[in-house]
């Protein structure tokens, strides 16, 4: 089996992170309102409440740039009439520049006695606590709406047998073994789990100083659940192919008794007293866990609070992300399998990177209790393997009715190891990688090529949006209190989610949780 070769690699000097500039600099009223919004700060001027009144909440620095960028003092113009100038610098910065000052006024008066104390009211019924881990249900993303639910009863995939596998003398082709072939060896009493808990960790702990993918071990517990394992077998009770296997969990998933930090310096210290559901199913299917990976900061990337997690096939490289540590350990022999997390590329993206087989399954087919969340109707769970068949053993363990997920059901999946791939019809779009198309093909596959036609141009920025607004709710707090001052990189989650407080919709403004 081809291996990256990372055992006597170095990583090279690190990059500089960005770090968050000087305030831009314009000729317009426009940055210094527009950054007002986003810290939260009542910037609309009225008779009973003047601008002047409302300057001092700001630093001195950014007084100064108010009076300065805008060319004006507050002596300089009435108070209605610099509201409406500045407010209209503002409204062209977000392409609704056609409101003259009449309208403005309005909109100035709504939004003051009107909005903004029924965000502040509303505030309260959403997911303000940090991560959308607790969403209320009068608000709670549920799918099934206005629609029949059936109920289905999934069946278990008549997996391919492993039989004749034999137990190799190197530890290193040990670690590179499939799921399925590792179960093999640990029913036919050729390994115990525990010893494969001894082989993993000393791979992790052997490649993490290069790779950066781990950020907890699970040491105390894989050996504890991997006595269990061993245990169970001894007394004639096999679980199934997951029996007394290691693997790895992304650090979104909250683990009781360790640290689920979501990558960030925020929450490096936090412990959630929660087991994830895609937890509980693997702890039932026998599965022992190793080590918390790296998630790329709140689920952004691969750079987190401890480095930048690397490609095993060439360090120079970084993962993408955000299942970045999955990803990583997996390539690199140090888990067999890991379980990641994907709103939009997040499993798909590092798979590609890493030269790994991974699935990110059907929205709603897995269960999301215990998981940090950016949109919760497009977050999603999936496995990393290094076989197509590892990964739908490990999604037969994981999918299913999740009774915390409204969004979770039961599907009837057809069993993927009694298909006839001859008989399927697969469409590609011009951008796919034609070697897929050409493998697939060669193998009696039905390819189609297909055109999108989006109605419109702006789809992806319509996703985009949509993952910006969702994920600001779920850190709405994290923002207020300044902790995207510490965020690992400075153009990504706090840019986009300070923009993101500014929605416009069928030409009125809203601030969103203003």
């Amino acid at each position: 089996m081809v291996r990256p070769s990372i055992a006597t690699c170095e990583p090279s000097a690190r990059p500089c992170l960005a770090t968050r500039g000087s305030l831009p600099r314009s000729r317009t009223c426009a940055p210094l309102l527009f950054s007002c919004l986003l810290l939260g700060l009542t910037v609309f001027c009225t008779d009973a409440n003047p601008c002047d009144s409302k300057l001092p909440l700001l630093p001195s620095s950014m007084r100064a740039f108010f009076l300065l960028e805008c060319n004006i003092t507050l002596t300089d113009l009435p108070d209605k009439t610099m509201e409406a100038k500045c407010l209209q610098s503002m409204f062209e910065l977000i392409d609704s520049g056609f409101f003259n000052e009449t309208k403005i006024q309005e909109i100035a008066k709504g939004a003051t006695e009107m909005n903004v104390p029924i965000y502040r009211a509303n505030r309260k019924l959403v997911a303000t606590k940090n991560g959308g881990l607790e969403n209320p249900s009068p608000l709670v993303f549920n799918p099934s709406w206005n629609r029949e639910v059936r109920r289905v009863q999934g069946k278990r995939f008549k997996y391919p047998s492993a039989s004749g596998v034999q137990l190799p003398r190197d530890e290193e082709d040990i670690a590179f073994m499939s799921v399925l072939e590792l179960g093999e060896l640990i029913k036919t009493r050729q390994v115990t789990s525990e010893e494969l808990v001894r082989i993993y960790l000393k791979q992790l702990k052997r490649y993490n100083h290069v790779l950066e993918a781990v950020v907890t071990y699970t040491e105390e517990l894989a050996y504890k659940q991997a006595k269990e394992a061993d245990d169970l077998l001894s007394q004639g009770t096999y679980l199934g192919p997951l029996h007394g296997i290691p693997y790895g969990l992304k650090d979104t998933i909250a683990v009781p008794r360790y640290r689920t930090t979501w990558g960030s310096t925020s929450f490096k210290d936090q412990v959630l007293d929660i087991e994830a559901w895609v937890y509980k199913r693997l702890k039932a299917s026998g599965a022992v866990l190793v080590a918390k990976l790296v998630a790329g900061s709140l689920a952004y990337d691969d750079i987190w609070f401890g480095g930048r997690t690397r490609n095993p096939w060439n360090i120079e490289e970084f993962t993408t992300g955000s299942s970045a540590g999955p990803a990583a350990s997996t390539s690199a022999g140090m888990v067999p399998f890991a379980i990641g997390s994907e709103t939009a590329g997040s499993i798909t993206n590092p798979a590609a990177r890493c030269g790994v087989t991974a699935l990110r399954p059907t929205f709603g087919s897995v269960g999301r209790t215990g998981v940090m969340s950016i949109s919760e109707s497009l977050d999603k769970l999936g496995p990393f393997c290094r076989t197509a068949a590892d990964c739908a053993v490990i999604l037969d363990a994981i999918k299913g009715k999740d009774p915390n997920d409204l969004s979770s059901r039961e599907i009837a999946f057809e069993d993927p190891f009694s298909v006839d791939i001859t008989k399927l019809t697969v469409g590609y779009t011009k951008d796919a990688d034609m070697k897929v198309v050409e493998v697939l093909g060669s193998k009696g596959v039905n390819m189609v090529p297909f055109e999108l036609n989006y109605t419109v141009d702006s789809v992806q920025g319509i996703l985009n949006f949509t993952m910006d607004v969702d994920m600001l709710a779920h850190f709405d707090e994290w923002q207020r209190t300044g902790q995207d001052d510490l965020y690992e990189a400075q153009d990504q989650w706090p840019v986009e989610l300070r923009r993101a407080r500014v929605v416009t919709h069928n030409l009125k403004l809203h601030f969103l949780l203003y």
